[in-house]
């Protein structure tokens, strides 16, 4: 069960911080003159290297606070944002 639980939240953060950071290169340049931020991809290399970190049992604390951070992120961002 623990190992089931560690997969979901894996997965389904991994596709929270993929698809936002996808969609946030897409629509960063839209406007006019602009060009897309490749920053912005940087939250999804954030997430792999915490997965990565996650995968050796001495480092799964940080891992998994470093996949967290990207989430936070994004979630802060939208919290931030529909308070406007």
């Amino acid at each position: 069960m623990k190992r089931l639980m560690w997969i979901a939240v894996n997965l389904l953060t991994g596709l929270f911080v993929t698809i936002n950071s996808v969609a946030g290169y897409a629509i960063s340049g839209i406007g006019e003159g602009s060009s897309p931020n490749i920053m912005i991809l940087g939250l999804a290399a954030a997430w792999m290297i915490g997965f990565a970190l996650q995968l050796k049992k001495q480092l799964r604390a940080i891992g998994l606070i470093s996949t967290f951070i990207p989430v936070a992120f994004i979630l802060y961002v939208y919290i931030k944002v529909s308070m406007m």
